[in-house]
């Protein structure tokens, strides 16, 4: 994980939590760190202690008079006496060293109602300091909780801070022991500070440094003081205070999503699951293949690798406390087809098999196989070839219509059944096979998006002449949805839609490569955002933005927040971080330990599936903290 230099001192606590997390978290560190003033706790008892010689002197006991100077004495005793009178005697000095002993920081917490919420978020930066400045001085740094006098635990592991966080009661205050405090009619908390004093004065050793942090009692009874109170919506007001000084700060508090994250203990949100692939064959998943996500976002299919067989994952809900993960179904093919495009409709994988002298629709129950047109341009594919973008849609009365993106920008489709309603213009002449026949047409050209929008419809971006025209497609003609000016060339282009009735939602990008000084290049997407309902007066309304990227990231596809809003995913030039690129801001999405080598994102949802170069299948949902790593069962990492 890479972190700003300013974050080094505090990079092995760091580590601890995914990279958005670790920002947020650095972020509450060097805000308190400059509050908590010069380091006082002594590792020394006072008592220095001769350990060698440091140096020669001139003068010093002549217990330390050097030997020479004593075989000087016996052979010329006038000179000896000379130099004895001048001051030119040579003594050893010895080194003092102060012996070190177990030198102790304690911190004890509030854990109460007044501290839960977003002030536990400083106790947690204040937790880190702490363990941090602590270490640095050859100490130990210990905490305990407020309502548990006496009671210490250790700091070094992310288990003992999530133990902090789980630590919160809800009693107001918690009944004190200590029989002289309770005579005395002190405050709850008082007494409670009374007995961690009294607790930690009988330590061994005792702690020579000790903070109380939102307990809020009067004076320094623990000798450092932090004080947390909200100040606004959005806002802590931070005290940190001594005998010696006191400083104040304000903290803005970080997005809701991330907040909740932290206060669960969820630093980490990666959770890997192994599962048995297959019971023959290599089951090891190929990086050549993106993997397919159907509609629903319920399954995900991947290929094999140099094997005609692909794995169908069933996806488990993000938002299970404990995942349940189904052994993925395989699906063969004959060893003699290439699949040309593949497709995942529903839990069922298919695909399109291109032969010399007809095509062949594998694994769909309504198209099955038809005759070559002249006009279709689909050449047989080779065995390294990637699949083409398609959708398979299933309409009412066994209808089965099949969309292919050829590389050329050309949108095919194969129909079939008893509802269809195409163009007799676009329309190919009919093959019959068996009682219906199987319709070929070219749809559109300069096509360079294909996406499913519904379960009947798909969309499709097109660019001609200037413009860019998003346009719907079902079992019928086309629908025209949108139309907008954008000149000159279009590299690359992503839909992200779903229709809701008469109303669709959503966004689109395009590409375009603009030119830099010194030859460098930089790419400009130019994102267009439609969200629901945006007819109404207190709605979002429609937008676009551009987004400036350097040409050696890749973007992957577009996604959207439940507010509407559409952002870029895309991949950094190490090829290890998946980003999230929006108007206004920027931020990491997933953070891979191996080189990622194909991304898919799903149209309308947040899920997002990748391949690291480990051969391992990642499912990430962006508006999700958890992260699935899906490893095979010949997996080598």
């Amino acid at each position: 994980m890479q972190l700003p230099e300013t974050l080094t001192p505090w990079r092995a606590w760091l580590d601890w939590f995914d990279p958005e997390l670790a920002v947020i978290v650095g972020g509450l560190l060097l805000r308190l760190h400059p509050l908590l003033g010069a380091f006082r706790l002594r590792a020394h008892d006072g008592r220095a202690e001769p350990e060698g010689v440091d140096d020669l002197r001139r003068r010093g006991n002549y217990d330390r008079l050097l030997l020479s100077e004593w075989a000087l004495a016996d052979a010329a005793p006038e000179e000896f006496d000379r130099r004895a009178a001048g001051g030119e005697h040579l003594f050893l000095n010895p080194k003092l060293v102060a012996r070190e002993v177990d030198a102790l920081t304690v911190a004890v917490f509030d854990c109460g109602p007044s501290q839960l919420g977003a002030m536990r978020l400083v106790h947690a930066a204040m937790w880190i300091l702490l363990a941090q400045r602590a270490q640095a001085a050859k100490a130990r740094f210990a905490w305990g909780v407020a309502h548990k006098p006496g009671e210490l635990h250790a700091a070094d592991s992310p288990e003992q801070l999530r133990r902090l966080f789980a630590s919160r009661t809800f009693e107001p205050d918690c009944a004190a022991g200590d029989a002289q405090a309770a005579a005395a009619a002190l405050p709850p908390r008082e007494r409670l500070e009374r007995e961690w004093v009294s607790a930690l004065d009988r330590a061994d050793p005792s702690p020579g440094e000790r903070w109380s942090i939102g307990l809020h009692t009067p004076g320094y009874g623990l000798g450092h003081r932090v004080d947390v109170l909200r100040a606004g919506a959005d806002e802590l007001s931070v005290t940190i205070a001594s005998r010696q000084a006191r400083r104040e700060t304000r903290l803005r508090l970080p997005a809701p999503d991330w907040s909740a994250l932290l206060l669960q203990g969820q630093f980490d949100r990666t959770q890997q699951v192994s599962v048995q692939a297959r019971t023959q064959g290599s089951g090891v998943l190929s990086l050549r293949h993106p993997p397919l996500i159907s509609f629903e976002a319920r399954h995900i299919a991947v290929a094999w690798a140099k094997e005609s067989a692909a794995n169908v994952y069933p996806v488990p809900r993000p938002s299970q406390d404990k995942i349940k993960l189904s052994v993925p179904k395989t699906t063969r093919w004959s060893k003699s087809k290439t699949l040309r495009a593949a497709t995942l409709n529903g839990r069922h994988f298919a695909g399109l098999v291109v032969l010399p002298g007809h095509v062949e629709f594998w694994q769909m129950s309504v198209l099955l196989r038809a005759p070559r047109q002249k006009d279709d341009r689909v050449e047989s594919p080779t065995a390294e070839g990637r699949w083409w973008p398609s959708v398979l849609l299933d309409g009412s009365g066994q209808a089965q219509r099949l969309f292919v993106l050829a590389p050329d920008g050309r949108l095919l489709a194969w129909t079939r059944g008893p509802g269809h309603r195409g163009r007799r213009s676009d329309l190919a002449v009919p093959q019959k096979i068996g009682r219906y026949p199987i319709e070929f047409c070219t749809v559109a050209e300069h096509v360079h998006a294909l996406a499913q929008s519904s379960p009947g419809e798909v969309f499709y971006l097109r660019h001609s002449d200037g413009y860019l025209e998003l346009q719907a497609i079902g079992f019928g003609g086309d629908r025209p949805i949108e139309r907008v000016a954008v000149q000159g060339a279009v590299n690359a282009a992503f839909v992200n839609a779903r229709t809701y009735g008469n109303h669709w939602a959503g966004g689109f990008c395009v590409e375009r490569s603009v030119g830099g000084h010194g030859g460098e290049r930089s790419s400009v997407w130019r994102v267009f955002v439609r969200p629901l309902r945006r007819d109404q007066s207190d709605a979002p309304q429609a937008s676009e933005y551009e987004a400036v990227l350097p040409s050696d990231w890749k973007v992957v596809g577009l996604g959207s927040e439940q507010q509407g809003e559409q952002y870029l995913i895309a991949l950094r030039p190490d090829r290890r971080t998946l980003m999230r690129v929006g108007a206004k801001h920027r931020s990491t999405l997933y953070q891979a330990s191996a080189p990622i080598v194909q991304v898919a994102v799903a149209a309308g949802t947040d899920l997002i599936a990748l391949i690291d170069q480990q051969g391992r299948l990642v499912v990430v949902h962006e508006r999700n903290p958890r992260v699935l790593v899906l490893e095979g069962a010949n997996h080598a990492g």
